[in-house]
């Protein structure tokens, strides 16, 4: 078999939705492609930058092509990424882990996503510093929320016990107070 970063991804990412991020490593992924784990060091380096290539995976359709679409109002991209991280197993924490490693090109493309949405709510009258701001703020946001209602969602499964609040509609809410605070201080 021709190993490749995206088979090795794509073998993580189906183990990620059987059985979790906790048993995500690369003895298991390797197992799973049928090679020894030391073939994967040729595509992907260790656990931390195969946990980045799935949040990629993950966050693809909202990073991709990028320069070409239009730029979605800052709420949109917000709830498009709030459902594709929540649409995957563990997919918030796999999305986190990567964000927060400060090589990770998901990081990168996340956070000039965002500043470009945001800047182009804004409009010129913005300063650079509250557009970055903002949409750091509006990502982080976004993450944060996508992490606690999945973790929720996941003691709600284990316990039977639920919340009774509309996570999504508090989430929006919270969005447009932040983007209608950027928008008093322009």
């Amino acid at each position: 078999m021709q190993l490749t970063r995206e088979k090795i991804t794509e073998a993580a990412m189906s183990i990620l939705g059987e059985y979790g991020l906790g048993d995500v490593s690369m003895r298991r992924v390797a197992s799973s492609l049928g090679v020894a784990p030391g073939a994967l060091y040729w595509h992907i380096a260790n656990k931390q930058e195969l946990i980045a290539s799935m949040a990629e995976m993950i966050v693809r359709t909202l990073i991709d092509g990028s320069a070409d679409q239009p730029r979605p109002h800052p709420a949109t991209l917000s709830a498009q990424l709030r459902d594709a991280v929540l649409g995957v197993r563990d997919g918030a924490e796999v999305v986190v882990a990567a964000v927060s490693q400060p090589d990770a090109a998901v990081r990168a493309a996340l956070r000039e996503r965002f500043v470009e949405s945001v800047g182009a709510f804004a409009g010129e009258a913005a300063s650079i510093s509250n557009v970055h701001s903002a949409a750091l703020g509006l990502l982080h946001l976004t993450l944060g929320d996508a992490t606690v209602q999945q973790s929720a969602a996941q003691l709600a499964e284990l316990t039977g016990v639920s919340e009774t609040d509309d996570a999504r509609q508090a989430h929006e809410d919270a969005v447009n107070f932040l983007l209608e605070g950027l928008r008093a201080r322009s």
